[in-house]
């Protein structure tokens, strides 16, 4: 019997603290989350949840302008991204 995968994304790589951390410290803030999963190989949830538990460290985390306008460019809080079409 085949296991069924209940992950939506592609697996990844272990995360590394040691090696991972740094870089995720220094392009968290400023760089869409999915964009820095896919240069490091590894998955969303992965880099989200490091960023939650070293969130004592001003680096990680994102300002309310980056989460604006990445939120406002995946088309979160409204659904899908509206098309500007005028009737």
């Amino acid at each position: 019997m085949k296991n069924k995968q209940n992950d939506a994304q592609r697996a990844g790589r272990r995360l590394r603290k040691a090696v991972d951390g740094p870089e995720i410290e220094k392009w968290y803030a400023t760089m869409p989350t999915p964009e820095l999963a896919r240069q490091m190989g590894l998955k969303v949830k992965q880099i989200e949840n490091y960023a939650h538990r070293e969130n004592h460290k001003e680096c990680v985390g994102k300002d309310a302008v980056t989460k604006s306008r990445i939120n406002s460019e995946n088309g979160k809080k409204g659904g899908r991204p509206r098309k500007n079409c005028k009737k």
